[in-house]
């Protein structure tokens, strides 16, 4: 079953009972003891630690695409959300045809966050897609910071293959996603 988390954010994100929920609580805890050793480098530069991921430069653009199952138009809704330390972008679409276009400053705490987790999240293990799985949904998260491509994740959900990545990445992505309103609300069907 594939529930709208709060009903709000017009994320999917699956619920299967305690199971599901026990095990993302470990992949966040365990998500946070590694954050923890992340921190300012000595230029005020946002950085992770050796062990804890890539750093990250002042020109940090976070580009996340959350990819729909294939549904008719009237309900299909994928997005692209670019954020950057000082400016957010969303574009919501229905296979190519923009529904919504927004832009909102960062908060400074939205961007931390985003930093802050940005090294678990590129530690989580994916799973292969699965051969013939149809009506999944896809997620993809890039970093590019000083010139690069520091973090490249692509993530398929189907059957409930990377069902708890997914979950971790909803969690992740989603202060900046709740700096615009619901797709819902900029996108209705």
């Amino acid at each position: 079953m594939r529930v709208d988390c709060a009903g709000r954010h017009g994320w999917p994100i699956a619920s299967h009972g305690r199971g599901i929920a026990l095990q993302l609580i470990v992949v966040l805890a365990c998500s946070g003891l590694v954050t923890a050793c992340s921190g300012k480098g000595p230029t005020g530069v946002p950085t992770a630690s050796a062990t804890a991921g890539p750093a990250v430069f002042d020109d940090a653009v976070i580009v996340y695409d959350f990819y729909d199952s294939s549904v008719p138009p009237p309900y299909h809704r994928s997005l692209e959300l670019t954020v950057d330390e000082s400016q957010s972008r969303l574009v919501i679409d229905s296979y190519g045809d923009v529904l919504a276009d927004e832009s909102r400053p960062t908060p400074p705490e939205v961007w931390s966050a985003l930093i802050d987790g940005l090294a678990p999240l590129a530690a989580l293990p994916i799973d292969e897609a699965q051969e013939g799985c149809v009506g999944g949904t896809g997620e993809r998260v890039r970093v590019s910071s000083g010139g690069q491509v520091i973090v490249d994740l692509a993530v398929d959900e189907c059957a409930g293959s990377n069902e708890l990545v997914s979950v971790a990445i909803g969690a992740w992505i989603n202060p900046a996603r709740e700096v615009f309103p619901t797709t819902q609300e900029l996108a209705p069907r």
